[in-house]
């Protein structure tokens, strides 16, 4: 799948067909001059009024020149709401607070260079006014890949896709499902960042309709025909030590602790961590053509390992610990890593520190912390430090310019994340525990967390 094409042809099934019907207001300006100042038009103010509670994906925009094409539409931001009134009414607010953008001022924390400063910039530079379109995504019979789609997914399927185009690099303003490393130069440059040319013109892509090519009809599939060319050729490599437990156990399943009660990582998982880390990362930094970060899958097995097939493989958690950080440029979640430190406090986000998963789920153990109880509920015997399954961990250094996502398309490690989540979570609702990047009435988010047993 060509993403250019993937995204030139969503506009052309959504956007484009308002922006060319007689019976929708778009393009719906965001902003009107007043006499009191910049205020929300009241063209907007109309198009977004009782859309308080539903499922709505919303794009501003600009318009390079008149509709001819998807090529016509230069996007600035994508997001999602449940309440978009409220919403958009928020962004508006926040944005003309930010202008003139010549009185921006920096500070020593990171996002002093926010969204809603890009926004304002673009705004002041561009020729041409942004609009603001709304979707209920409810009325959408797919989404950009071809298959049925929530708003959360939605969003960072389509902020993968705009980001594919280096084009809009120094437009997109969105700071979700977009590389650390984009984020951490946006954050030096600040101002400077923004285009001073707005423009959306490249080479044409030609055109894509969506399909679920090879015969994989659900989103259940991508994911298990991804879990066959990764998860399980790693399992069921002679190469690799995979299935690796995450904790160190007895024979009864009970995790062993420190003696401060911190829940002990195998000294398996904790090589691996190691060594897939140290793809990314050296004594110097970030390593020069190294790895984008660590893609990471906690799993349990209904089969034994060697003659598992993709369906035996139960995602209980998908996450990624990029390589860069932020504000600085090494990840404090791989300085351990990188110095070949004993401390494993933030670890790749496996960390025993408070802020880090392996140190969050021992206080949940423990009644000292809430955030990680439904990982507790769904992992463990009722009080108790016994595993109802064993748990594995497989850990792997994501290279966006080698690995492909489930839909077959090359994709940043902050982008895949996302769409591993969508497609497990068709694959297995009752079991994954991610809450960020699944729908609102996924069952982790309303109900107790599923056992694999």
């Amino acid at each position: 799948m060509n993403k250019t094409a993937l995204w030139e042809s969503w506009l052309e099934e959504t956007l484009l067909r308002d922006l060319r019907s007689d019976e929708t207001p778009d393009p719906v300006p965001f902003f009107e001059t007043t006499d009191n100042g910049l205020e929300t038009s009241s063209a907007l103010g109309s198009y977004k009024w009782g859309k308080n509670d539903g499922d709505y994906l919303y794009l501003i925009y600009l318009l390079d020149g008149s509709v001819t094409d998807a090529q016509s539409v230069v996007p600035v931001y994508v997001g999602e709401s449940s309440n978009i009134s409220s919403r958009i009414g928020q962004h508006s607010r926040k944005i003309r607070d930010s202008l003139p953008i010549a009185e921006w001022e920096e500070n020593d924390q990171w996002g002093g260079f926010s969204k809603y400063d890009q926004i304002a910039a673009i705004a002041e530079r561009a020729d041409d006014p942004l609009y603001v379109w709304i979707i209920d995504v409810n009325d959408l019979e797919y989404g950009p890949y071809g298959y049925e789609t929530y708003r959360q997914e939605l969003e960072a399927k389509l902020v993968g896709l705009v980001h594919a185009h280096s084009q809009y690099e120094r437009i997109f303003a969105n700071r979700e499902f977009v590389p650390n490393q984009i984020l951490h130069e946006i954050g030096k440059a600040g101002p400077e960042w923004v285009a001073e040319e707005i423009t959306s013109r490249s080479v044409q892509s030609g055109t894509h309709k969506p399909n679920t090519e090879a015969g994989l009809t659900t989103k259940a599939e991508r994911w298990r025909a991804w879990v066959k060319e990764y998860i399980l050729a790693d399992i069921q490599s002679d190469s690799r030590s995979d299935p690796i437990p995450l904790f160190e156990v007895d024979d009864d399943l009970q995790v062993r602790t420190s003696d401060s009660e911190i829940l002990q990582r195998s000294a398996e998982i904790d090589a691996r961590i190691r060594r897939e880390g140290q793809k990314c990362v050296n004594r110097n930094g970030i390593r020069e053509e190294g790895c984008d970060g660590l893609l990471y899958v906690m799993y349990q097995l209904e089969e034994p390992a060697s003659t598992a097939a993709p369906a035996d493989i139960v995602p209980r958690y998908i996450g990624k610990a990029e390589a860069y950080g932020k504000k600085r440029e090494l990840s404090s979640n791989f300085t351990e890593i990188a110095y070949e430190r004993n401390a494993t406090r933030s670890f790749a986000r496996w960390g025993d520190g408070n802020y880090w998963h392996v140190g969050e789920l021992s206080m949940a153990l423990t009644g000292e912390d809430e955030r990680k109880q439904h990982w507790v509920e769904a992992l463990f015997e009722p009080d108790s430090r016994t595993l109802s399954k064993q748990t594995y961990l497989w850990v792997y250094a994501w290279n966006s310019e080698a690995d492909s996502s489930p839909y077959q398309t090359p994709a940043t490690l902050a982008e895949v994340e996302a769409l591993l989540i969508g497609t497990a979570y068709d694959a297995y609702p009752e079991h994954l525990l991610n809450k960020s990047g699944t729908p609102d009435d996924a069952p982790v988010k309303v109900e107790t967390p599923t056992s694999a047993d």
